[in-house]
């Protein structure tokens, strides 16, 4: 039975899955005040994307990423997929939020009239951090409106100590692509209660 414009979407549960699932809740909770409104900052007039970086070269072992590297994951995979640069607000905005928001690494692309994004978007950015060893922990999961557009799509990553949420919505005019990446022993040590409050 759907209650509204999108079908329901659901979450079978395993230990796995709840953990991200949980890492996605509290991304939300953290990132809940950073709110969804368009910014002119980090998009030009066409949607140029940021310039292209490199795939962060890999450390030996098999310890967690440093955060500068997961940085450049995000970045370079963005770039890569063709998303307009990431708004610096956002970015800049989280991690200065301290307690769990200090675990992540976040990436906030907006689309407009003239450049929107897609679900397509998302996959050209979830293929480019496969390309940096990121693994997908399930299946792209997905809300269509009844007349069979995508109106949320995300996909679960993780990589050596990280969880990462790609998330597109169809958001305004242009849709919008979020990457949040989420420090597990960050995550842990700050715990739900050192969290800022929204």
């Amino acid at each position: 039975m759907t209650t509204g414009v999108f079908d329901p979407v659901t979450w079978e549960g395993t230990d796995v899955r709840r953990r991200v699932g949980a890492a996605v809740v509290a991304a939300v909770i953290v990132f809940g005040a950073a709110g969804c409104g368009a910014s002119g900052q980090g998009v030009g007039e066409a949607g140029a994307a940021s310039p292209v970086a490199p795939a962060s070269p890999r450390p030996e072992g098999t310890g967690p990423l440093a955060k500068g590297i997961v940085r450049v994951d995000i970045d370079g995979s963005a770039a890569a997929a063709g998303l307009p640069a990431n708004a610096p607000e956002y970015a800049e905005g989280i991690s200065a939020g301290g307690g769990q928001a200090s675990c992540a690494v976040a990436f906030k692309g907006m689309g407009h009239k003239s450049a929107p994004l897609d679900a397509h978007k998302l996959d050209a950015v979830v293929r480019e951090l496969g390309v940096r060893e990121w693994k997908q922990s399930q299946g792209r999961t997905e809300r269509k409106s009844k007349d069979g557009v995508v109106g949320e799509a995300r996909v679960l990553l993780s990589q050596r100590g990280w969880n990462m949420v790609a998330e597109y919505r169809l958001f305004g005019e242009g849709g919008v692509i979020t990457l949040t990446a989420l420090d597990d022993a960050c995550m842990k040590q700050n715990g739900p209660s050192a969290s800022p409050s929204s």
